[in-house]
């Protein structure tokens, strides 16, 4: 593929490029749930996969929690393995407080976030004295503890225990959505139109309401955490996790900036918890134990850490590769069927596979082939 022609950073035909290619983002990020409001079921080398709305919805809450992870993780270098504590702390808030004093889903990230940003220092402390291992091991044992303690007698009552908690309001469309019209709207566009449905069913407008407002919640979540780490302090969290003993020396507030990243890490987490509500209208104990946790990090690796994209990345990989991998009923390309676990083999080949193919993650590999078709001189200095 040949490359675009080089241009200067900050230049009028570089911020032509960018708003071109947010302007594309954005018209698939419309069209991407009115063309899978039904479920899309291909079929490749013989195994049918499907694709589905929800599935799409629940990636996004993904993204938000692995974002939260890489505050911590990717960007200050601080080893946090139990971050399914915090998203599952703040759905269990959220459903609390939808269910008994009947809040508004989006109204309850005013508790949340504070909530669980004090919290998340309060959980950093350790951070000033242990690290590495020892520090994933403590976080890593948070996570493991989280199922029992919303099991526990004394809170069974709020958390329905085992059984976990139902919410009882739904996230119904307003009247004034124009979700059935740009169905409509989108139908009649050649090509397209044809996978588009002309008008939606009331469960398909609720499907699609669910992921706008998902969509509006990540990004503001991710235009918060880019400007926290493109400031001051992603500077300080950087320095701290490529050189402690350098950035100490430089003037930075080590057990000040490690708490805060914990902080802001599980602040995040819990608006990826309130998200993940919001999206199934259940939580339950087992859903943000361990291996949520070990999830999580995996998104972290396979996306790239220290990046915003590759949350992205990270949380459509984590919510899709396991869902098709437990769909191969064959193996593929032949009539040889696949009988017994083979799901989680597959899975673990493909994420090894990922893991070698991708070194870095796929936001690293995503930089290396936009510098390549669509290079970007750096701005000189003083100009």
């Amino acid at each position: 593929m040949r490359a675009m022609g080089v241009v200067a950073a900050g230049s009028r035909r570089h911020r032509r490029r960018q708003i071109i290619g947010w302007a594309l983002f954005a018209a698939v990020a419309v069209l991407i749930p009115f063309l899978i409001a039904d479920t899309y079921s291909p079929t490749i080398l013989g195994n049918r996969y499907t694709v589905g709305l929800g599935n799409l919805s629940q990636s996004i809450a993904l993204m938000v929690a692995i974002l939260g992870l890489n505050i911590a993780t990717g960007y200050s270098g601080q080893l946090s393995l139990g971050h399914s504590f915090f998203v599952g702390s703040g759905a269990y808030l959220t459903a609390v407080l939808v269910n008994e004093f009947h809040w508004s889903y989006l109204a309850t990230l005013g508790v949340v976030v504070p909530g669980l940003f004090g919290f998340g220092v309060l959980f950093g402390l350790p951070a000033l004295r242990i690290q590495g291992l020892y520090l994933g091991l403590l976080t890593f044992a948070v996570a493991a503890v989280f199922p029992s303690l919303i099991r526990l007698d004394e809170v069974a009552d709020r958390t329905g225990g085992s059984n976990g908690l139902l919410i009882d309001s739904d996230l119904t469309p307003p009247t004034w959505a124009p979700l059935d019209a740009t169905a409509g709207w989108l139908h009649a566009i050649p090509g397209v139109g044809s996978r588009v449905p002309d008008g939606l069913t009331g469960r398909q407008e609720e499907a699609v309401y669910k992921y706008f407002l998902l969509v509006m919640v990540a990004m503001v979540c991710f235009w918060l955490v880019r400007n926290i780490v493109a400031g001051r302090v992603g500077r300080a969290l950087v320095a701290i996790r490529d050189n402690e003993l350098g950035a100490a020396a430089n003037g930075v507030n080590l057990a000040a900036y490690k708490t805060l990243s914990f902080g802001i890490s599980a602040a995040v987490g819990g608006v990826a918890g309130t998200m993940l509500t919001m999206h199934s209208g259940f939580v339950g104990p087992d859903e943000f134990g361990f291996s949520m946790a070990i999830l999580l990090i995996v998104g972290l690796i396979v996306g790239g850490a220290g990046t915003l994209h590759g949350a992205v990345a990270g949380g459509l990989a984590i919510q899709f590769v396991p869902h098709w991998s437990s769909q191969t009923q064959t193996l593929p390309g032949t009539d040889v069927a696949l009988e017994g676990p083979y799901g989680t083999a597959i899975l673990g080949g493909l994420w090894s596979a990922i893991s070698s193919a991708l070194p870095g993650g796929a936001a690293h590999w995503f930089r290396r082939i936009k510098a390549r078709l669509m290079p970007v001189a750096p701005q000189p200095p003083g100009s």
